[in-house]
């Protein structure tokens, strides 16, 4: 099951709403006390996570992930933020992020890709219409900003940012946060740096340090990254299913194996890749038929098919039901 560090779950409980109780929100994710625990005690559910957001903002207060970037410091992440912070250049620092992000929360995947300004770093995978989800992809966005900001010797700011989903009713708050124009129902989830923030240094950089915590944080990655092979490709087909479902080929390359490598990862989890390609695109498409005003052909091109026809076909092969007789169902 896909989950996320508890000490996370219980920053976000410290700036819910204040009319929100506070034992109802632990209740939600097994926590006992909003104190950190120093030891590992267990991760929370992806599902009590986005449900944590949902009544954690129960105001619908749209700045809910600012206040969370404010929140965050690099001990909130135990060995990765003390890894982050130990890193020399904000652009290693971001690497850092970025490759061990997995023993933070398996529900997160970032690909760094460069841009003629600079680099996006685009966020994989968390998919959907539930608010819950939304919300936890702008809370990635602004913890990412705000660890960068808090380990640099400069200002580090962005030239845009983007999210899939739609915006709320008034963005001034993000483009005030951020210090950018940010875009919602974008292409894609994604914070843009220029160039020269990567070469920014930072206050504590330290070599020896660094080369401590990385030995642990690959220990740490290979351990969370076997258990979770199921969930990156889930992330991978995810993510380009816009342009057409990947192959094999493509999403064994993405995640650095050879394909007979990923089959046997699969195997051990008694799945194979075409049967995760098609969860994922079912589980996206009941998540768009869910919006009522949605079309049917967008929903076919989002997930994947060639035309609504085809969509349609699979779907009743995968349900008994057409899409159009699903959605009313669901009503």
């Amino acid at each position: 099951m896909p989950s996320i560090n508890a000490n996370i779950a219980r920053r976000m409980i410290t700036i819910a709403d204040e009319g929100v109780p506070r034992e109802a929100l632990l209740a939600i994710v097994g926590l006992t006390s909003i104190a950190p625990d120093p030891g590992r005690s267990a991760p929370v559910s992806d599902d009590a996570y986005y449900e944590l957001i949902e009544r954690a903002t129960a105001a619908g207060d749209p700045t809910f992930p600012l206040r969370y970037g404010d929140a965050i410091e690099p001990a909130t992440f135990g060995a990765l933020g003390h890894a982050v912070s130990t890193a020399a250049t904000v652009g290693e620092a971001l690497q850092r992020l970025v490759r061990y992000i997995l023993v933070i929360s398996d529900t997160l995947e970032y690909d760094v890709r460069e841009e003629l300004r600079g680099v996006a770093v685009h966020l994989l995978g968390r998919t959907g219409s539930r608010r819950g989800t939304q919300l936890a992809n702008e809370c990635a966005l602004a913890a990412m900003t705000s660890l960068l900001r808090q380990i640099a010797t400069a200002p580090v700011q962005p030239y845009a940012v983007s999210f899939r989903h739609a915006a709320p009713p008034s963005t001034t708050a993000h483009e005030r946060w951020f210090g950018c124009p940010v875009h919602f129902e974008a292409a894609t989830t994604a914070v843009f740096l220029p160039t020269r923030a990567l070469a920014i240094r930072t206050r504590l950089g330290d070599a020896g340090l660094s080369a401590y915590l990385l030995a642990q944080l690959d220990d740490l990655r290979d351990q969370h990254g076997e258990r979770s092979v199921v969930l990156r490709v889930r992330a991978a087909v995810a993510d380009t299913l816009c342009d057409g479902v990947p192959t094999k080929g493509d999403v064994a390359r993405r995640l650095g194996v050879s394909e007979r490598t990923l089959d046997r990862r699969l195997a051990d989890h008694d799945v194979s890749f075409q049967g995760v390609a098609d969860d994922v695109r079912f589980d996206i498409a009941r998540s768009l038929l869910a919006d009522g005003d949605r079309p049917l052909g967008e929903v076919a091109f989002f997930t994947g098919f060639s035309g609504q026809s085809a969509f349609t076909r699979a779907f009743k092969r995968w349900t008994g039901h057409t899409p159009r007789a699903y959605r009313q169902q669901a009503r």
